[in-house]
Formats: structure tokens, sequence, C-alpha cells
């Protein structure tokens, strides 16, 4: 009885709850009300009377209360844990950052709800329940009582009378509350696709439709197929927004394999495209590309019919999945190629969501071509799109910071890169908390960002304290043979390798530092050769790190070819023009000039090395000042002092240069400000020339984009 008056009240005060003039404390009284009376002893709070009648804004308020009391979180769990209360609340996307933090706390205390709620659905909706008649009876039985469960009148009167207690308590409807009423009856309501107020508030690169007319295209299905569907995709994706990416691929790999059982049903092509193209996504993003693969040619399968019977935006982000899980296996061309191709299929008409999705994928498709002007111009309106569409503390927005870090970190705005990385964690640990692997990876790049920003001056306090975190996060997440773990272990052994050079300059025995620092590199260079082979990129680069850090233990033979395996790597693959080349360039011939005394191989090299850097960067570019310091010291070692002469005036001139850019914070590429149609950027990727290559050559050049079609 007193929890029941505590609910009333809990009502009565959130009609004021957003009113200005009542006092703001009201609402946060009565909410602490009704959790202190809750008791910590019930295995499930279902069974607390009317909890569950509680409008889904009040409910929702009411869990991310409870999820800050350790005394309840076990209730909580079980609670969460029953698929038909947490597929209400994830249908309730004005919510969706609330429902975001419950999850991130609980799994802060080590409560696997993420797991949890994968098996049952996998329990439920699994494909063996429909391959193994002998078993029907007994799986029939289950499945009924699950089903059953899914739509129990306690929970159905969270989403039927919700408008009506929303007007008792005098509060607004959510914005889905209409969906959600005439999702009372599942079969005519399931949509294929998430509604457009769905998408606005989700994080996931899951396509933004919105398809009214297919609201009903599910009646000829049976109950259980089209709550598949309907769960499928929300749990699916929400799993993977919350970085839960084992999870998403379990339930959205379980709903891919029941749909091509399915018996045909209206628009089930755009649902079959729907299901993968999230569920590319979650293996992209877990490294997973034997499956990523697997999922690949099944949307290409399916390609042919794209245009006649797929909305754009969904071919859209569809294409743009392939195009990500390309630039996870660093293979530049192809993610390129299908960036474009998702370009064209993007129309003014697009979600803002999906919108922000293509342009930010193009955007990093377009860094590693060197195509920066392109580059600028696709972030700059994927990051302002979600500022002002989602806020400053969506996810969305810190995914578009991210982005534009890596985008300013390859200009040479490594400081700029850093603040910006620092507002992208910063976002993502307001929503995710501590332990979460989204907030690994921006730990790893925030890591790098510092480790190059302060590359001249030594100091890797901040780097070394970052990176520690990402590897610790990592560790307790993926197995210790993980690509995203051996990722964090690349920053880490550069900086113990620069941490470890400094104290022996200081005199300091460090092989010990050295030593971590080899294995550290050894580990992800067996890792990326057994994933992606000898010949990649991400390979080259780990070839290219043992080659620096023999040079520093003086195994000086065994670095030589370390470092002539990643420029020929990297030469086969990007062109003799590419950043990556003219990295690997300098430091062989910083090896020839130091300690190899071959200074006529490293005067070639450092004079290929800067054509590169000039190409690419301008005559302002903070790497030049290593290949115009090595190249005095060639001349002055081989008594060419007209040589010498020049090159230290060169070098005088850069740094005139570039401590007028640092002290004016000028960029070669300053953010666009304007807020340009999606036609406008289009018209401008597609018509402009790219000022990015002086003189254009080899593979990595773009200078000149084809506007080929998008077939």
């Amino acid at each position: 009885m007193a929890a029941h008056q505590q609910l009333l009240a809990l009502m009565s005060s959130a009609s004021g709850h957003n009113n200005n003039n009542s006092p703001e404390p009201l609402y946060d009284l009565a909410l602490n009300a009704v959790v202190n009376s809750l008791d910590c002893k019930v295995p499930a709070l279902g069974r607390i009377s009317k909890l569950p009648e509680l409008p889904r804004n009040l409910l929702i308020d009411v869990y991310e209360r409870i999820s800050q009391r350790d005394d309840l979180k076990d209730s909580l769990l079980e609670e969460l844990s029953k698929l038909r209360v947490f597929r209400c609340l994830v249908r309730f996307t004005s919510a969706r950052n609330q429902l975001l933090r419950i999850v991130a706390s609980l799994m802060a205390s080590n409560k696997s709800l993420t797991r949890r709620l994968s098996e049952a659905y996998e329990v439920l909706f699994s494909v063996p329940q429909i391959e193994q008649p002998e078993q029907s009876e007994q799986v029939g039985d289950s499945s009924h009582k699950l089903d059953k469960e899914l739509f129990s009148d306690e929970y159905s009167k969270m989403q039927i009378t919700e408008q009506q207690q929303n007007a008792a308590a005098g509060c607004s409807s959510s914005s889905d509350s209409s969906s959600s009423s005439s999702s009372a009856s599942l079969p005519a309501s399931t949509t294929t696709s998430s509604e457009i107020d769905d998408h606005q508030h989700s994080q996931l690169p899951n396509v933004t439709v919105k398809l009214a007319h297919l609201l009903d295209d599910l009646d000829d299905l049976d109950d259980q197929d089209a709550l598949a569907i309907d769960l499928g995709l929300r749990l699916g994706s929400f799993l993977s927004e919350a970085g839960w990416m084992q999870e998403s691929i379990s339930v959205l790999s379980c709903l891919n394999e029941r749909l091509k059982r399915m018996p045909p049903f209206k628009n089930m092509l755009v649902t079959r495209v729907d299901c993968l193209q999230r569920l590319l996504y979650a293996e992209s993003s877990h490294c997973n590309f034997k499956l990523a693969q697997q999922t690949y040619a099944e949307l290409i399968k399916l390609a042919p019919m794209f245009d006649r019977q797929v909305p754009s935006p969904l071919i859209a982000m569809a294409y743009t999945q392939i195009s990500s899980m390309y630039f996870a296996r660093n293979e530049y061309n192809n993610s390129h190629m299908w960036s474009v191709k998702a370009l064209h299929h993007l129309h003014v008409s697009a979600p803002t969501r999906v919108a922000i999705d293509v342009l930010r994928q193009a955007a990093k498709a377009c860094v590693v071509k060197r195509d920066f002007a392109r580059a600028n111009l696709l972030i700059c309106q994927a990051v302002r799109r979600a500022r002002e569409h989602f806020g400053p503390t969506h996810q969305k927005y810190g995914d578009a910071l991210l982005d534009y870090g890596f985008f300013l970190l390859n200009v040479d705005s490594v400081f700029q890169s850093v603040n910006v990385y620092k507002e992208a964690l910063a976002v993502r640990r307001g929503i995710f908390g501590n332990m979460n692997f989204h907030v690994a990876i921006a730990h790893e790049d925030l890591s790098y960002a510092y480790y190059v920003h302060e590359y001249s001056t030594g100091d890797f306090s901040c780097a070394q304290d970052h990176v520690d975190k990402a590897v610790n996060i990592m560790k307790n997440l993926v197995p210790s043979n993980h690509l995203m773990l051996a990722s964090a272990k690349r920053v880490k052994a550069l900086l113990l390798e620069e941490i470890a050079l400094d104290k022996i300059a200081d005199g300091m025995d460090e092989e010990d530092l050295l030593l971590q620092s080899e294995e550290l590199h050894n580990f992800a260079l067996q890792l990326s050769l057994e994933v992606f082979g000898e010949v990649n990129v991400q390979t080259a680069k780990h070839y290219g790190n043992l080659g620096r850090l023999y040079q520093t233990m003086n195994r000086f033979d065994e670095a030589e070819r370390m470092h002539q395996k990643a420029i020929k790597i990297k030469t086969d693959l990007l062109g003799p023009y590419d950043y990556e080349v003219g990295l690997s360039i300098g430091h062989l011939a910083s090896l020839y000039n130091y300690q190899m005394k071959k200074f006529r191989q490293a005067e070639d090299l450092y004079l290929r090395s800067i054509d590169i850097s000039l190409r690419l960067f301008g005559s302002t570019y903070s790497g030049l000042e290593y290949d115009y310091l090595g190249l005095c010291h060639v001349y002055e070692t081989l008594h060419e002092f007209e040589k010498y002469l020049r090159y230290a005036h060169i070098l005088e001139n850069w740094q005139l240069l570039r401590g007028q850019n640092l002290t004016q914070n000028k960029s070669s590429y300053p953010a666009i400000e304007e807020d340009y149609s999606i036609d406008l950027v289009k018209a401008k990727f597609f018509t402009e020339n790219s000022n990015t290559h002086k003189n254009v050559g080899g593979a990595s050049s773009s200078s000149t984009l084809p506007s080929t079609s998008a077939n």
C-alpha cells in the first residue's frame, strides 16, 4: 500500500517536472521516495505492485535511480533481463541515453545483462526451433510460454495506458507514444525498420527510413516471426550501440538465419538488407572479419534488386557499412569506392542520422586517400549536423568528434586533434562510464594523439595514462588475441620505446622497457599476419614499428629488413607518393644516416620523403623538420657545405613559418562553419578538384574524383 502511494505521488509530482515555476527537487524527492520504498530482497521489480503501470518516461527515471543503488542492482538485473520489459524500454527512443547509462551501470558492476538478453532472444527465436520437428512439441510449448510472457497483461499496460496515465499526471506524451500505443498488437505494428524517431535518438548506423507504408506488411506473419523481427532489430542495434558487439552479433545473426527461413512476405528484401547492414556494422566494429565477409557476400547477392525495391537511405547505409568493413581491413581503395557509392544514394530526404553516418565514413575514406579538402568538407558537415540535431552530449556527436580528431591528426593539426579527442572521450564516458568498448577506443585514439603531440618534448605521461586505460578496458572485454587489444598494445609499445630512449639518453639502462616494447610489437605483428596476411597496410605498419625499435636496440640489420618490408608493402598497396610510404622512407633514411653510415642512400631517401611531404601537406608540415635535419647531417658529414647551407636555410624558413602557424593557430584546412544542404555537399564533392596533391602520382592519388555511378 505504501509503495502504491509513493507511485501515485511520483506521477503527481511529474506534472510539474518540466515546469520552471515549480521547485525542481520535487520530482527528485518523489523518485527517491519510490526507490527507497523498494525491497532489495524482491528478486524482480515487476512483482512490486503498480510499478510496471508507470508511464515509460517515469519508469525509465525510476530504473535509472535504481541503477545507482548497489543493493538494488540484482533486482534490476532480473527485471531488465526479461525481454518483455526491455522491449518496452528500447522502443522508448527519447530516453535512449538513459537506457544506455542504466545498462552501463549494471555492466560495470559485473551484472551480465547484455549476455542474458542475447541468450534469451536466441532461446526464443533461434533457427533450431524451426529446423527440428521432433522437438516441435517441447519447443512449441516453451515458445508459447515466452511469447505469452512478452505479451503479458502486466507489461502491455506500460504501452496501452501510457497516454491515459500521462494525461492524469499532467505529462506530455513522449515522442513515440503514438507508435507505442499502436504496438499493443504486435503483428499489425511491427516494422521491418525502426521508425524515424527511433533513429533520431539512436547512435548506431542503422538505416533511418520512415516506412509508414510497411507497418501492415507483417500481417501475414505469425506473432512469433513478427516479434522476432521487431525485437531482433531493436535489441541487436541497441547492444552494438551500447558497445556490446558480440551480443549484438548473436542477436542479429539469429534474426538473419530466421529471416532466410521465413515464408515470403511484403518488403522481405528491405527487412533482410536492414538486418544485414546492422550485422555488418557489429562484425566489422568487433574485427570479426570472417563473419563480416559472409555478411557482405549476402548483401552483395541482394544488391541487384536494391534500386527497384530498397529505399535510398537504406542503400546508402548498406554501402556505408561495406566501406567501413574495408576501412577496418585497411583496404582503402575499396573503402573509398563504396563510400562514394553511398554518397550517390544520399538525398535531402534522408534522415539526419543517416546523413551523418554516410558523411563520416566517406570523410574517413578520403583521409586515408589523402584527399583532405573533400574530407574536411564531409566531416565538418557531419559534426555540425550531429551537434545541432542531437546535442553536445549525445553519442552521435561523440562519434563525429572522434572522426574529426582523426582528420585533424592526419592534416598535422595535432594540437586541435588532441582537444577534439578529449571532448569525444568526455562524451562517451558521460554515456558509458569507464568500462566500455567505445570508451577504450576513445582512450587509445587520444593516447596516440598525445604521443604525436608530445613527440618533440618527450613528456608522454598523458599518452601513457590513456593507453594504459585502453589496454586495461580491452583486457576485460575482449579475448587476449583480439585485434582491438593488439591495437592498444601497439600504441603502448611506441610509448615504451620513446620513454626508454629518453632514459637511455640520461645514462640509464632501460633494456627491460625495450624488451617489453618488442614483445608488444611482435604480438601485434603476428596477429595482423593471421588476420590480414603479409600484404596489408596494418602489417606494414607493424614491420615499420619493429624497424624503429631494432634501430634503438642497435640491431641495425634487422631494422633495415623491417623498414624495407614496410616500404615495399606500402608502395605496392598505396602507391609511391602516400604519406605512409614517406614515413617509412624517412625512418630508413635515419637508420642509414645515423647508424649505418650509408650517406648517399640516406640522401636519396630523405629527398623522396621531403617530396612526398611537400606534395601532401605543404611547406609547414611538422615532419619536414626531421628530414631537413637529417639532410644537414648528411651534407655536413660529406663536407658538401653548399648543400648543407641550402638546407640549413630551408630549415630556418620552415621554423619561422611553423612558428607563425602555431602562434596564429592556423590550419591548412580550417573548419567549415557553413551549413550546406546535402545536395550542395554532393555537388562540391563530385565537381571540386582536390588541392591535396600538387603532383599526381600513385594509387593513392585522388586529385580528380570520377563521378562514377552508384551501381
